[in-house]
């Protein structure tokens, strides 16, 4: 089977696309991306998607960085792919924060990622990567989650190439005589996967030269039994739940197993993101505790208190949310609270017309009596997407939106319901279609929106 049909294989079993999916490549212009551009380009017709790229500048490397987004920029020229750019500072990145420069550059591309997509993103993880993070994880310690390894889908994002090796990948560009550029850094041992890609799997192929496939079917399996695990825990969690909390008798007769996911998962609501074993401990510790008034302050302000047969959790006080405000349509509105812009306007050519998460555009015949408004989110509201209706705070946990960001990305009301969040989506029901007339609704931050 050759690669393309491998990966169509791939994305049919994990039901990855649907007709009428926009896909944007995160493309870097390395041999993984640009195979998977070129196979997504191959198919795009099959499956019925809109084909786009995104390449990130990391302000690392100098003059071979900026040889990358040139080549990224003359293939998709020549493929007639959109493409779009974005640049950071990982480096003064990591400095602020205090991460290491391979994560700090990580959130920034991923952050450009979501920002710029308006649909699906498709990385070029494979076989041999998910592998070595498996090995990854081992070493750092997990739990089931963590042996799954990297996951076929995870929210928007898509991996159509996690069944193939990079072996595969290579034969593909070569038999079709398709250029890629390679980044030098690969080539060091400065960083914990280089030292597990260039010393332990090899070692490893020693002793099972299909070491990878193996490594890939145990984590399908594993991921399999921690999806039924987490099921059953969402089920005994709605079981113990209590206004504010949970009643400990019940999480106390929960199998050891399922009341850990509980309070794993009650923590995340809270904004506690991967929590670790120690924090899960300390809820232990409350449920079993003497003192029926026992608590513990968490990261972030998050607050989780014993009160006799209940366990109360108090999220962080809210970050500053902008204030309801009412929008010009059409026309620019300046967000109270320095909260940014809202410009709106007419248009008849949608097509030329950019979308991403901080664009939207509405069927023009929702200008009503109802006002367009926008402010901060609220406890409750919900947002209708593609794939269902959740929480707004649930969505901004999927898409891993820091917890001092979530009130400051507008929500936009038409009357009372909600209708799009920025850096979200937007409600299908709404969308204007190509060709159509429509109102474009564009956000832009303020400088400090982000911090």
């Amino acid at each position: 089977m050759n690669l393309v049909s491998t990966v169509l294989a791939c994305l049919r079993e994990n039901e990855m696309t649907a007709p009428g999916d926009d896909v944007t490549v995160a493309f870097s212009g390395g041999a993984d991306s640009t195979a998977l551009l070129a196979v997504l380009r191959a198919l795009r017709q099959e499956l019925g998607i809109t084909l786009r790229a995104a390449h990130f500048h990391h302000g690392l490397r100098g003059e071979e960085a900026d040889r990358d987004e040139a080549f990224c920029r003359s293939l998709c020229a020549q493929w007639e792919i959109p493409l779009t750019v974005g640049r950071g500072d990982a480096a003064a990145f990591a400095a602020q924060t205090g991460k290491s420069l391979e994560t700090a550059a990580r959130e920034l591309r991923y952050r450009f990622l979501e920002q710029t997509a308006p649909g699906k993103i498709a990385t070029a993880h494979n076989l041999d990567d998910n592998a070595e993070t498996l090995l990854l994880h081992l070493l750092r310690g997990t739990g089931p989650r963590g042996l799954g390894g990297i996951p076929p889908t995870r929210g928007r994002l898509i991996r159509p190439l996690l069944c193939v090796r990079h072996g595969a990948v290579l034969a593909y560009l070569e038999e079709n005589g398709i250029p890629h550029v390679e980044d030098s850094s690969n080539a060091g041992d400065d960083c914990l996967r280089n030292r597990i890609r260039h010393r332990v799997v090899p070692l490893l192929r020693e002793e099972n030269p299909r070491f990878d496939e193996a490594a890939g079917r145990t984590m399908r399996l594993i991921r399999a039994e921690d999806h039924y695990l987490a099921t059953l825990a969402a089920s005994a969690a709605e079981r113990c739940r209590v206004p504010g909390g949970y009643a400990v008798p019940a999480l106390l007769e929960l199998d050891p197993v399922l009341r850990r996911r509980v309070l794993c998962a009650a923590l995340e609501e809270l904004g506690q993101e991967n929590p670790s074993e120690r924090r899960v401990s300390e809820l232990e510790d409350l449920l079993r505790s003497r003192n029926p008034s026992a608590s513990r302050v968490l990261p972030g302000g998050v607050r989780i208190c014993r009160s006799y047969d209940r366990l109360l959790l108090h999220p962080a006080a809210p970050a500053d949310s902008i204030p309801p405000c009412p929008l010009k349509v059409p026309g620019t509105t300046v967000l109270p609270g320095g909260g940014g812009t809202i410009s709106c306007f007419v248009t008849k050519s949608l097509d030329s017309c950019q979308k991403n998460l901080t664009i939207f555009a509405v069927k023009c015949d929702m200008i009503t009596k109802r006002g367009w408004m926008a402010r901060g989110r609220r406890p409750g509201d919900r947002l209708t997407l593609a794939g269902g209706t959740k929480t707004v705070k649930a969505l901004m946990i999927d898409r891993k939106i820091p917890v001092s960001r979530r009130g400051r990305l507008p929500v936009l009301l038409l009357g009372d319901e909600v209708v799009a969040v920025f850096g979200l989506g937007l409600n299908p029901a709404f969308c204007a279609a190509p060709g159509d007339e429509a109102l474009l609704f564009q956000y832009e931050a303020s400088a400090d929106a982000g911090k």
